[in-house]
């Protein structure tokens, strides 16, 4: 429920001013996600000023951030005990993030205060469904009579700080509850998720051990140590736990959802949809009560499995949810692009796999080695990082397989950096996978090429199917490829300037001048690939051409005579011509930047004018790849995205 504005009043001893400005010109603007992180940071230092707390409850309501929104509501309704819209919107933030005592508790001070309020008559229903229901929850979480009623409002309140991020009034709460009740596992599952919060990974898995003690079989608690192994990289551990928290027959609050959300982590994609599938046969009401994200972890495991159909439709479901919403709307834009754009799909956001710790380790790593480092020290100083933490590889081999886009750049740029053989054995299993863009693999695979790693010919996923293709690793260089006097460079230049012009005369006076370079340099193929490009320019297209076959047949290395005569028999049509002057320099290894922008611009056009879609593209990546600035490769890429590469994607170029 969004609030009306009333008169600011200020608090602290900053001025919020400039940054409350700024933060209206956003919502303004529709930028309502950035208009939030402002308010957010002013609410921490101005938690009585009332404009602020107004504009962070309706950004947060439209954005349907209802956490957040209800810590607004909070605030506001601290300092405005009447303003019965807040008293009735905290009511039903509580009730839809799932903390029924807290909900029932707020609805009846709502009703106490503003019986009369056009909410009320949806209150008093609401009450009465959750005061029928309080018994049985208490019984179902260990909690009866009228003091268990009062720890379990306390371990509520604790749950809603812990996803407002209060950390330090979360673990108070909690520890307080922990205190009068030392068995009560659900506090301990939240301590420890607050100590991985707070960068104590070790300090949560004892805490998991302490809940395992009392409840060997809870699922919350298992499907914590899960995901704390595999922060650790210990994914043998955390498989070992994976598989009892399977098979555990526990009741929890959400337990199918908890159990997907373990098995996602190790990348157990049958064992989600066995889950799954045993559920819905013995028609289980765990089921019907999963939350959101339940159905977007068996989406991703769907998708991973091949069924696209069904991890979009769970997808559909998940999207039900707030919790689930972002994550299931960002893995059904991703479907929207081409099977070769595709980073889909992914069940956690990067964040759920480093840690803050490591991402700050790393960052010193880099730091230390200075800007004035080469790549190769670069390389070494991360490979020691490696050596210190030989498990963290196991992340990057989980991000390359199942991480979101952020996170698999992020593994993909350390795999390429790292080489070592342990590092490289996680880049080719990469390379030969499903997983990720095209480009990122076909990247991967030509680096292991060269390395020796892989074959020149290899069986890759490609635009969405497997494909045979070949891995040709090319060295370039700017040095010149013909060496003339200094007599014959003057000369030659400025032929090509004359011929530059287009003018008849100017290029007869070029063909003259080349002449010249000729008699002092006969055995130039430059010169005579110039001097037969004159010709053409002239209209004499039987000279040139039999000069270029001339020049080829001297020079039967000379890349540009092949380039230039193979475009005119793709002009003509003449393709299979075409393509026997291109073919042997698919052989060579050694190219000069202007030569491999010839060779692959002819080649291209020579592909897609045989209809071979997908070989054109990977010549295209490649040449991208060498020298991602050349205008040509940027001409190309336009084409390829304002309806070429539409046209290619459905086949019918």
């Amino acid at each position: 429920m969004a609030v009306k504005k009333n008169k600011h009043v200020g608090f602290g001893t900053k001025n919020p001013n400039s940054e409350l400005r700024q933060a209206e010109g956003l919502i303004r603007k529709g930028k309502l996600a950035e208009a939030r992180h402002i308010l957010h940071q002013l609410s921490l230092d101005f938690p009585q000023n009332r404009q602020i707390l107004m504009h962070l409850v309706n950004v947060c309501y439209e954005l349907q951030d209802i956490p957040n929104y209800g810590r607004a509501c909070e605030l506001l309704l601290a300092i405005e005990p009447k303003n019965a819209d807040v008293a009735y919107g905290l009511s039903g933030a509580y009730l839809i993030t799932k903390h029924p005592l807290m909900a029932l508790e707020a609805f009846r001070n709502a009703l106490s205060n503003f019986p009369d309020h056009e909410k009320a008559d949806m209150a008093k229903k609401e009450v009465a469904k959750l005061e029928t229901g309080v018994d049985k929850l208490l019984v179902d979480i260990g909690l009866g009579g009228e003091e268990g009623y009062k720890i379990a409002l306390l371990h509520e309140r604790g749950q809603v700080y812990l996803e407002q991020a209060e950390y330090v009034k979360a673990r108070e709460a909690e520890a307080t509850v922990v205190q009068l009740r030392p068995n009560f596992v659900s506090a301990y599952n939240n301590l420890s998720l607050l100590s991985f919060l707070e960068g104590n990974l070790d300090e949560a898995i004892q805490i998991c051990q302490q809940v395992l003690n009392i409840e060997a079989d809870n699922v919350h608690a298992l499907a914590n140590l899960v995901h704390y192994y595999c922060l650790q990289g210990d994914f043998e551990r955390a498989k070992e736990f994976a598989e009892i928290l399977k098979a555990s027959k526990a009741d929890a609050w959400d337990v199918l959802t908890k159990k997907a959300e373990g098995l996602s982590y190790v990348g157990d994609d049958e064992g989600i949809v066995q889950i799954y599938e045993i559920a819905k046969a013995s028609d289980d009401s765990d089921l019907e009560a999963s939350a959101g994200t339940f159905y977007h972890w068996l989406a991703v495991a769907m998708m991973r499995l091949g069924k696209v159909d069904a991890a979009r439709e769970h997808w559909q479901k998940a999207l039900d949810s707030l919790i689930s919403k972002q994550l299931a709307q960002e893995n059904l834009d991703d479907l929207k692009k081409s099977p070769a754009q595709r980073h889909a799909p992914w069940a956690f956001h990067f964040g759920q796999w480093v840690t803050q710790k490591t991402l700050d380790e790393l960052k010193q790593v880099t730091l230390a080695s200075g800007k004035s480092q080469n790549e190769a020290q670069i390389s070494q100083a991360l490979q020691q990082y490696f050596a210190d933490h030989p498990k963290f590889i196991n992340i990057i081999s989980a991000l390359l397989d199942r991480g979101d886009r952020q996170g698999r750049e992020f593994a993909f740029s350390l795999a390429l950096a790292v080489k070592t053989p342990e590092m490289q054995a996680v880049l080719r299993e990469f390379a030969l996978s499903q997983r990720g863009t095209d480009d990122m693999r076909h990247k991967a695979a030509m680096k292991l090429s060269e390395a020796g790693i892989l074959p020149e010919t290899i069986r890759m996923w490609l635009q969405g199917k497997w494909q045979e293709i070949k891995l040709i690793s090319y060295e370039f260089h700017e040095e010149p490829t013909i060496k003339h006097s200094r007599q014959v460079l003057k000369i030659m230049a400025q032929a090509i300037s004359l011929m530059k012009t287009g003018d008849q005369q100017k290029l007869k006076h070029a063909e003259v001048l080349l002449k010249d370079c000729l008699a002092i340099e006969p055995d130039s193929p430059d010169l005579l690939n110039n001097l037969a490009l004159c010709y053409q320019y002239q209209g004499q297209s039987q000279e040139g051409d039999e000069l270029l076959r001339e020049n080829i047949e001297r020079f039967p290395d000379y890349v540009m005579s092949r380039v230039v005569l193979a475009s005119g028999h793709l002009k003509n049509g003449e393709l299979d011509a075409a393509e026997d002057l291109l073919k042997p320099l698919e052989q060579r290894k050694r190219f000069h930047f202007q030569e491999f922008a010839a060779f692959c611009d002819t080649l291209i056009e020579l592909l897609l004018a045989k209809k071979q879609r997908e070989g054109a593209k990977a010549w295209l990546r490649m040449w991208e790849g060498v020298d991602p600035e050349n205008p040509a490769v940027l001409k190309w890429k336009a084409k390829f995205g304002g309806g070429l590469m539409q046209k290619l994607e459905k086949g019918s170029f």
